[in-house]
């Protein structure tokens, strides 16, 4: 029976294992590829506010098959300026999809963008001031980047799965021992 136990143990701490534990992951705003005339400025990515078009791109480590939200902390000079944020998860820098377009943080703000579930081993997310039809973006800065990883739920049948292999074992546990006492 100690042997039952122990592999029952075994079968449902693998069980647990599958479900990963979502952290944040906070980017480092220095690493990203400045382009369009953004700079940085004491920890803070800026982007002037005459100058639409200016991006900012990150490269995020990632698993594949994963699904991630960002949270982006950020300013505002006027109520009419915006952020488009686009996310490549190929890595490629090829096939950039539009998570949220026309974003302001109403002055200082935090939003959350939309999941995305990464398809490579690292991912590209661009920040381009200046929005969709706003020739002037009056963007001033990006605080932080967070990366959560969302977390990944058992599927519904590996309980039932364990339950069967647990069934299993006993039955096994019942049969070895009715034949020890029949000898």
């Amino acid at each position: 029976m100690p042997k039952l136990s122990l592999g029952v143990a075994y079968i449902t701490a693998a069980f647990l294992g599958l479900a990963s534990i979502a952290h944040a992951n906070t980017l480092d705003l220095s690493t990203a590829v400045l382009a369009g005339g953004a700079s940085f400025n004491g920890g803070k990515i800026l982007f002037d506010a005459n100058t639409a078009g200016e991006t900012a791109t990150f490269t995020l480590p990632s698993v594949v098959g994963t699904q991630y939200q960002i949270t982006v902390t950020g300013h505002n000079d006027q109520s009419a300026s915006f952020f488009d944020f686009t996310i490549d998860p190929t890595g490629l820098g090829t096939d950039y999809m539009v998570l949220q377009n026309d974003v302001n943080f109403g002055g200082n703000g935090t939003i959350t963008l939309p999941t995305f579930t990464d398809l490579a081993t690292s991912d590209l997310l661009q920040i381009t001031n200046g929005g969709t039809g706003n020739s002037e973006g009056q963007i001033r800065e990006i605080d932080s980047i967070t990366i959560d990883p969302v977390a990944t739920p058992l599927p519904i049948t590996l309980p039932l799965f364990a339950t069967g292999i647990v069934a299993m074992g006993l039955l096994g546990w019942r049969r070895k021992r009715k034949a020890q006492a029949g000898a």
